[in-house]
């Protein structure tokens, strides 16, 4: 299977886009989009020219999001800010690689020369010691916002340390998702998978069919989605809780079910070009919009992308709890810090206000096909899918912030190579969470 930029796309943007992935994939920058309206573009590589290092009215946000899909979602965000402060003026910094991104962060940081608010992976941002000294608390601006009693609970746990609230968080994206195309399944009359058995079943009538069942990437951090929703699916959402937060130790032979699953996946109902260089994640996603594999198990960020491409999620493709999740929300989030330093501070909280405000939530997480963070927004300016993960989110009876560790993460690409089950069980049990 290989992705065919430019033989489906639907319009003159999604051949533009599909480009503009492929640099995404090098490390490239994706070339500014003027903002208009008094507000400032950034440089492709994220630094400040010089009329936003000295103009202190302007607010700089500073991101990796670059990518289509993301890119949009951010300037719908700008857009809803400069309607709710026509006097606004953001400078938009984005470097388009996460690790080229969090190195220039941390560079302007320790020379003092901070953006005004900065992105934070939320599950990442205790590890981010550089990053963590440079926020200010935000828990003034929250109460005057009066978001403890909206933010979902988790969320707001999940964004306080030390007793403060130091990301305002901005989306929930569900790791556990199944992407599929609906067209491949009306066409073979199969019935969209709920549970681990249905999944096994499905995947042998798609390859019974000549169809690829899954498609994904063997790196490593895309195989750790996959096999999360297959480990919680094998082992429960409350035994794959307490195992992943270290609530109890590993358990060898619950650990080797898991595992043992997901080798019967990759190595059964793959899709063979996983392993080539430059195949990535958007690679595995358009191969489900244009139905050249079934499924892909990956985080809803790949849905705002098909849409982008031009997929119609109420005919072209759907995207549901993984099979046997749909107890479990297992979810990352996304945010902005405040940098003590910045420049303009109180034109930032601005900023801030509007991510957590109804409008901020709907405009950027429509693009970037994630949750809200907060019920109480208008749902009806939601997409179905988009109406229905959130009606997920709040009704999931176990919800999980991911525990990525990068030695899994290693593990798993190494084992898209070797086959190697003992040693990927060895792998995990020699790195416990919170070792």
């Amino acid at each position: 299977m290989r992705v065919r930029c430019g033989s489906k796309p639907k319009t003159a943007i999604a051949a533009a886009i599909c480009v503009a992935g492929l640099m995404f994939a090098g490390g490239l920058a994706c070339q500014p989009a003027p903002l208009g309206d008094g507000r400032e573009s950034s440089s492709a590589d994220g630094k400040r020219d010089g009329a936003a290092q000295d103009n202190p009215e302007l607010v700089e946000i500073f991101s990796w999001w670059a990518a289509p899909g993301e890119s949009d979602a951010l300037q719908a965000l700008i857009a809803a800010h400069a309607e709710r402060h026509p006097e606004a003026r953001i400078f938009n910094s984005a470097v388009a690689s996460h690790n080229k991104g969090r190195d220039q962060l941390e560079d302007r940081l320790r020379g003092n020369d901070p953006p005004d608010v900065f992105q934070e992976y939320v599950h990442a941002s205790r590890t981010n010691s550089l990053s963590a000294v440079r926020r200010l608390p935000l828990d003034d601006l929250v109460d005057e916002l009066g978001l403890r009693g909206v933010m979902f609970p988790e969320i707001l746990h999940d964004v306080t340390q030390g007793g403060h609230v130091v990301v305002m968080p901005l989306n929930v994206h569900r790791e556990n998702t199944l992407l599929y195309n609906r067209r491949l399944f009306a066409k073979y009359n199969l019935a969209v998978p709920t549970t681990l058995e249905e999944l096994l079943v499905t995947c042998r009538r798609f390859k019974e069919a000549g169809v690829v069942p899954i498609a994904t990437s063997d790196q490593g951090w895309i195989l750790r989605i996959m096999f999360n929703s297959l480990a919680i699916a094998k082992l429960g959402a409350d035994s794959y809780r307490d195992y992943f937060t270290g609530r109890r130790p590993f358990d060898a032979a619950a650990l080797r079910g898991a595992i043992d699953v997901f080798a019967e996946v990759h190595e059964k109902y793959m899709n063979p070009d996983a392993g080539d260089d430059g195949f990535l994640w958007f690679n595995a996603a358009q191969a489900v919009l244009y139905g050249d594999a079934a499924m892909f198990f990956h985080g809803d960020w790949a849905k705002g992308y098909i849409a982008e491409l031009g997929g119609n999620g109420e005919t072209d493709f759907g995207a549901v709890s993984a099979p046997g999740t749909s107890d479990m929300f297992l979810y990352g989030v996304d945010g902005f810090a405040l940098a003590s330093g910045a420049r303009n501070e109180s034109a930032a909280r601005q900023f801030l206000a509007t991510v957590a405000s109804p409008e901020g939530q709907v405009a950027f997480n429509r693009w970037k096909g994630s949750t809200p963070i907060r019920p109480d927004i208008p749902r009806q300016k939601l997409d179905v899918i988009g109406r229905q993960t959130l009606s997920d989110f709040e009704h999931a009876r176990v919800r999980m912030m991911v525990h990525p560790r990068p030695e899994w993460e290693q593990g798993l690409q190494a084992f898209a190579r070797d086959h190697d089950r003992g040693k990927l069980l060895r792998t995990f049990l020699a790195a416990p969470p919170g070792g």
